[in-house]
Order: structure tokens, then C-alpha cells, then sequence
């Protein structure tokens, strides 16, 4: 509809239209996979896109790189990958540390050396350079790319730990996982109806803080999350968190697949009890949200795929009493074959249709709605400025045909004088709102700033209790001193939530304001789109920042029972000073964490600003296309409108004008039907 809607537009709008047009071939749907080491989360991607022991699903060497499965997606390569490798700038943070915290450390707390922590992260570079040799330099920054993919392939790229270690003397498994920053597999499937890009993430607690920020950059960009649980490992606090930081955004989809089931005891009854404590969990922590539950076992949907999965495996379940319990108590259908049964047995087909629905009533919808108010706003501005140019037209020729030439010359001038007076009254209006925006703009950027300070030194203050009790030796201290950062991310999310509300709601006055203003202004010329052009539906509702701040634990390892003693000892340190160089320290840890939240502000932000402009601008688009379309027609009609003209010239302009609104007509009568169409049902039941 919108490369229809490009052949029949003029001007401007033909950009309009194809700037929507390549939004929507743009668009993907985008699935995170999370959940905690031990769950099978590889294994249940494995089952969800058809490839078994594609992704690595061993407990031990597990994936630590984040790795995008890219399905259909058109631009890309039919089959490949490509893998990015972190950039001399990122692996020098990697090996050396923030030097921010650790100059503050230096600068503040008397007995820090900073070799401590340069100690844990030697081992990384000297593994690199022993699996690269040579070639260790010369790959950061760059890139490898595959037109093939295979399991062996991947693992070379994202395997870590000791299993990866252990396999130093077979040089594809994890030779290169140190240093790869993310991961692209470009694949082709049946089974998805839309573009799709499947995330799956090493956690939100990889050691590698360079990585994780690639981590909470693919989560945030996320519109529906797959979140794989163990049957047999309790809900932790860390999954009750991360599911809490998905569900404070209210625009994404959520899928808890309780996977393993068949490791369980009497599983058909024990699944119920399960459900039921995961359910409670979640509702008392996070009664506001909502929640898909699945329950299921991978490994029967890997036996249902996998071709090469021998008879005596798949019988083994199916003999099993417990199985045909559970087929008839807990699936509607189970299919007929043994195949079939594991299948229906597993949960997937219910995962696939969860995440179906999530992209139909979820991401997916709330694109076509904000794509068909973009598509109906600009139809109803072509609309306007199509209208106006045929009624200029029908009077030129009605003038033209009553010998009214001089009258006619003076209606040009006057629609020239309003357009030009209303084009001019419309730029005032508009930079007046500009100007507005902006100083909003700037305002809230210092305000969250500020904001984000006042958070950190109440933190900071609510930790004195703690490091007052170490240095008076009320609390010994045998390992490093570790703060809790939780209730701070916590309350830089909320702060955050609480600041961008109130500003889109300030931004929202005077966008509509700036609307309403516009259209008093420009009525002569826009009578009839009040109804049409609205600041509904806006990007930026709400602004994702919970996944920026993903340590749990700042662990000051340079505070340790040996640099303590130098507070012991010392009687005369000011505690008050202590204090300040600490929170100096943990401001430093923060800042990274703190930037990215104000940066994700400022972006969604300013993101619905300039759409609110790009809509409100439309009336001046109108205004000035009418202005172009009026002098173009006097300066085309300036012989016929002069008293030399023959009568077989005005005859022959004449023939033109008719033919113009033919043109027209033609344009207004596309437009109208693509315009019923996207209002009809028939629209909605295509999406």
C-alpha cells in the first residue's frame, strides 16, 4: 500500500511514504532468550529454531558471547555469520579496568594498589595470547565472516570455561571467545512468518563488563523475552530480579518456559506444585505483571527434531508410566506417533505459539498501529493539498470559461498573499515550539543528572552504618569489602521512570498544543484534518533503562583485610573523609551505568520530540506545497491570463486544466481506497 501510496504522491510526501516504507521493511521481531547457567536455555533454542546441538548446550563450556540468530531477515545473507571482535579501545577496559574507578581509588583510599586489580584480569590476556599467538594484535577491532554455519564454527567464537580451556589442545573450541564481542548467524527458515532476530545472552553477570554492555544493549532493544527456568532449581533472586526489570516496562512480552520436567520425581504430579510456588513467587514480587508459563522438557523436543535420535532413547520416555500421565493430564493433543507425543510432551509448540501471540498482540500490533496513524496522518495531508489544487483548478476554469480573467488574477494574488501570510505565521508558531521542546529538553538532561547524584549520595550515606562498623572494629572483615548495588539500580530506575514521565507529559502539552495552534493557523488551507493529524500513538511512551546497570555486587577488592588496617592503626583518619573517598569510589563504578541511563532518557526523549515535530510540521508541509502548487500554476497560465492570448491558446489551456483534475481525481481515488483499507477490518485480520 505505501509503494502505491509513493506513485501517486507529489512533492515531499513521495519521501514521507518511502521513508514508512523502509521503516516497515525495517522492522524485525526481536525474542531475547534469558535465564540462569544450568537451565537450558541453549538447549530449548536449539529445539525452537530446528537445529539440535547447534547453539552449545553443555552445562560446561557454556556460551559467553552474545549471540543474535538473525532469521529471514531480508538484507542479510541466506546462510553465514559474522563475528565482531571487541577493538583495542574496549580490550585495553577489559585488561586494565575503568581508570576512572581506579583513579579515584588511588586518589582517596590511602593503601590501594592498584596491581590488585590488574591481577584478575591478566589471566584473560595471557589465555588470548596463547590461543592467538601471532595473530592475538591484529585481530582486535576486526571481524570474520562465513558464508557456511555449522556447530563447530560457533564454538569456536562464543565457548568459554573450563571446558573451552580444556580444549586449548583442539583449536576450534573457544580459541577465539576471549575476545569476541558479539556474534550474527544469518539463517533462513520456514517455521517464522516475520523477520526475527533471536538473542541469546550469556546472562547479565559475565565477568567480561565490556560484553555485558552488548548484553543489556540486545536486551533493551527487546520486545519479548523467553525466560528458561529448571524444573528442580528454586525461582533465585537473581531470576525473581531480572524478570522484575523486564516487567517494568510495560510494552514487553514476557514467556517463562519451566524447562527439564523430566528430571523430577513423579514430574506429572510434581509439575503442578511447581507452577503453582513459581506462580506465587513471581505474583507477591511482582504483582503487577504478566506472565506466559510453560512447562516442559527440551530434551524430548530435541529426541521429537533430531534424525539421528535412536528408537531405544525415544522408547525409554514413552515407556515410562509417568509420560502417558502427563500427555493426558497436561496437553490437549499429543499427535500419534512416538515423534509426535515427545513433541507435544516438550512445550515448544506452546512456546512457539506464546511468542506468536506476543508478536501479533504485542510488538507486532502496536508497529502497525503506530505505522497506520503515520500512513493515515500523511494520505490526509496529500489529501488537503490534492483537494485545494482542484478547486484552484475548477475555478480557473470556470473563470477562464466566463470571461472572468481580471477577477481571476486577483484570486491568484489573493491566494498567494494567504498562503505566503500563513506559511510565515507557521514558521513563528513552529520555532516558537522548537525552542520550547529544546529548553525542555536541556532542562530535563541537567535534572536527571542531578537527579542521578542526589540517588547515589543517599546510597552512599545509607552505607555509612556498614563501613562505620569495619572501621571500628565491631566487624572483621576476611575478604574484600562487597556493596550490594541492587537497591541503588533500583532506585536510579525508578528515578528515572518518575523524571521521564513527568517530562513526556510536558513535551506532550505543547506538541498538542502546538497542533491545535497550527490548525487555527492554517484552517483556511487545512479545513477538514483536525480529525486526521493527532499526537496519538508517539514512540517513547516509556523509557528502557533497566538493564544498564546489570552488576548486582560492586566488590572493592582493594579494600581488603590488609589495606583495612591502615584505617585500624591510624586512629587519627577522619571517618567523615573515609566516607567521601568511598563515595567518590562507587560514584566512579556507577558512572558508566549512569551514562547509558541518561543517554537511553535523552534518546527516547528526544526521539518522541521529533516525531511530535514530524507530525506537527505536516500543516506547513500542507501550507507550502499549496504555495509551490498555486505559483506554479500562475507562472504556467501567464500567457493564457494575459489580454494577447489567443482564444485557441485559451482553448488548449483549458483542455489542460481538465486534464490535471482528471489526474487528480485519479490520485484522490487511490488515496480513498488505500485509506478505507486501512481502516477497515480487512486490515486488521492482514495483521
Amino acid at each position: 500500500m505505501l509503494g502505491d501510496l509513493v506513485e501517486v504522491s507529489t512533492g515531499e510526501f513521495v519521501g514521507a511514504f518511502e521513508k514508512q516504507l523502509e521503516d516497515l521493511n525495517d522492522w524485525k521481531a526481536r525474542i531475547a532468550a534469558i535465564g540462569q547457567v544450568k537451565a537450558g536455555k541453549s538447549s530449548t533454542l536449539n529445539a525452537l529454531i530446528g537445529n539440535i546441538g547447534f547453539l552449545p548446550s553443555d552445562v560446561n563450556p557454556w556460551t559467553s558471547v552474545v549471540t543474535s540468530m538473525r532469521i529471514n531477515i531480508p538484507e542479510d545473507p541466506e546462510c553465514g555469520a559474522r563475528f565482531d571482535f571487541f577493538n583495542e579501545e574496549d580490550w585495553d577496559r577489559i585488561i586494565n579496568g575503568d581508570t576512572r574507578l581506579r583513579d579515584a581509588a588511588e586518589e582517596n583510599l590511602p593503601g590501594f594498589d592498584s596491581e590488585v586489580l590488574r591481577e584478575q584480569t591478566e589471566g584473560m590476556r595471557r589465555d588470548a595470547e596463547r590461543r592467538l599467538g601471532r595473530y592475538y594484535h591484529a585481530l582486535l577491532g576486526s571481524k570474520h565472516e562465513y558464508d557456511m554455519l555449522s556447530a563447530d564454527l560457533l564454538q569456536r567464537y562464543v565457548c568459554a570455561g573450563p571446558g573451552a580451556d580444556a580444549g586449548l589442545e583442539r583449536e576450534s573450541l573457544g580459541r577465539y571467545a576471549s575476545i569476541t564481542r558479539a556474534a550474527n548467524l544469518f539463517m533462513r527458515s520456514d517455521d517464522y512468518a516475520v523477520p526475527t532476530i533471536i538473542t541469546d545472552t550469556p546472562g547479565v553477570n559475565d565477568p567480561f563488563l565490556v560484553r555485558d554492555e552488548f548484553t543489556c544493549q540486545s536486551l533493551d532493544q527487546s520486545d519479548i523475552f523467553l525466560m528458561t527456568l529448571s524444573a528442580h532449581q528454586a525461582l533465585t533472586e537473581v531470576d525473581i530480579a531480572l524478570i522484575r526489570m523486564v516487567a517494568m516496562q510495560g510494552d514487553k512480552d514476557i514467556i517463562i518456559y519451566i524447562n527439564r520436567i523430566d528430571e523430577l520425581e513423579n514430574y506429572p504430579k510434581r509439575i503442578a506444585r511447581v507452577v503453582r510456588d513459581i506462580t506465587n513467587r513471581l505474583t507477591n514480587a511482582i504483582p503487577e505483571g504478566q506472565f506466559s508459563i510453560i512447562f516442559g522438557s527440551a530434551r524430548w523436543a530435541e529426541l521429537a527434531i533430531n534424525e539421528d535420535a535412536k528408537d531405544a532413547d525415544i522408547a525409554e520416555v514413552l515407556d515410562d508410566p509417568n509420560f502417558e500421565i502427563f500427555l493426558s493430564e497436561h496437553r490437549t493433543s499429543s499427535g500419534q506417533t512416538a515423534r509426535e507425543k515427545l513433541y507435544a510432551a516438550s512445550g515448544l509448540e506452546e512456546v512457539k505459539n506464546a511468542i506468536s501471540m506476543a508478536i501479533t498482540n504485542g510488538s507486532g500490533a502496536r508497529f502497525i498501529d503506530r505505522a497506520k496513524i503515520e500512513a493515515i496522518t500523511q494520505i490526509s495531508a496529500v489529501k488537503a493539498v490534492s483537494q485545494r489544487k482542484r478547486y484552484q483548478l475548477m475555478d480557473q476554469i470556470e473563470s477562464y470559461g466566463a470571461g472572468r480573467i481580471s477577477e481571476y488574477k486577483e484570486t491568484i494574488e489573493d491566494d498567494l498573499l494567504i498562503a505566503s501570510e500563513v506559511d510565515n505565521a507557521l514558521e513563528k508558531l513552529l520555532s516558537n515550539v522548537d525552542d520550547k521542546l529544546d529548553a525542555i529538553i536541556n532542562d530535563a538532561w541537567v535534572a536527571i543528572q542531578q537527579e542521578m547524584d542526589v540517588e547515589t549520595g543517599k546510597f552512599i550515606r545509607d552505607q555509612s552504618a556498614k563501613i562505620e562498623e569495619i572501621f571500628n572494629g565491631n566487624a572483621d572483615i576476611d575478604e574484600d569489602l562487597s556493596i550490594e548495588l541492587l537497591p541503588l539500580r533500583v532506585a536510579m530506575e525508578d528515578c528515572v521512570a518518575v523524571q521521564y514521565e513527568a517530562v513526556r507529559n510536558r513535551i506532550d502539552d505543547i506538541l498538542q498544543n502546538g497542533l491545535n495552534r497550527a490548525l487555527q493557523t492554517g484552517k483556511q488551507i487545512t479545513e477538514g484534518l483536525e480529525s486526521r493529524i493527532s499526537m496519538d500513538l508517539l514512540p517513547g511512551e516509556t523509557v528502557a533503562v533497566t538493564f544498564t546497570t546489570s552488576r548486582k555486587m560492586l566488590s572493592l577488592n582493594f579494600v581488603s583485610k590488609r589495606n583495612w588496617s591502615f584505617w585500624k592503626k591510624n586512629t587519627n583518619v577522619d571517618m567523615s573523609k573515609t566516607i567521601e573517598a568511598l563515595k567518590k569510589v562507587i560514584a566512579a563504578e556507577v558512572y558508566p551505568a549512569t551514562t547509558k541511563m541518561i543517554e537511553a532518557y535523552t534518546e527516547t526523549m528526544t526521539n518522541r520530540v521529533l516525531s511530535g515535530k514530524q507530525r506537527l510540521s505536516l500543516i506547513k508541509k500542507i501550507v507550502e506545497q499549496s504555495l509551490d502548487n498555486r505559483h506554479e500554476q500562475s507562472r504556467a497560465d501567464q500567457l493564457a491570463l494575459s489580454d494577447n492570448a489567443s482564444d485557441a491558446h485559451r482553448e488548449k489551456m483549458l483542455n489542460r486544466l481538465q486534464s490535471d483534475i482528471e489526474v487528480i481525481d485519479h490520485r484522490l481515488r487511490i488515496i480513498a481506497a488505500k485509506e478505507n483499507y486501512l481502516l477497515s477490518e480487512a486490515m486488521k485480520a492482514a495483521a
